[in-house]
């Protein structure tokens, strides 16, 4: 899929997912790892997500119904979106939390912006 394509409210360029974290947030996690990131941190864990042109499109609804698939697993942790930076992709992230809070999901962002 090509991104001109994409309204970005309703789809993310995902690196990939762990559906049993334990590092990246309190609980077990179901962690998204999203691609792009321009930091390029010198001590990143994750440097395989910095090619914006790497990943592919997931749709949020894709995203989400795989997140529900894991709802009783995560139900004392949460959702974790890494990256990468994930709030390059900000607009899908709005779309996503607004969904999980709706299903009382708690959700975390690791991210390295400040301000």
């Amino acid at each position: 899929m090509e991104q001109e394509n994409l309204d970005l409210r309703y789809y993310a360029k995902v690196h990939s997912i762990e559906s049993f974290g334990t590092l990246d947030g309190p609980g077990i996690r179901f962690v998204l790892f999203l691609q792009g990131c321009s930091l390029k941190c010198k001590y990143c864990h994750n440097r395989d997500t910095w090619d914006i042109n790497s990943g592919s499109y997931k749709s949020l609804d894709d995203i989400y119904h795989k997140i529900m698939h894991y709802k009783n697993y995560i139900k004392k942790g949460g959702i974790t979106v890494t990256g990468g930076e994930p709030l390059l992709q900000y607009q899908f992230l709005i779309e996503l939390f607004k969904k999980l809070k709706k299903k009382n999901i708690h959700t975390c962002i690791d991210t390295s912006r400040n301000g």
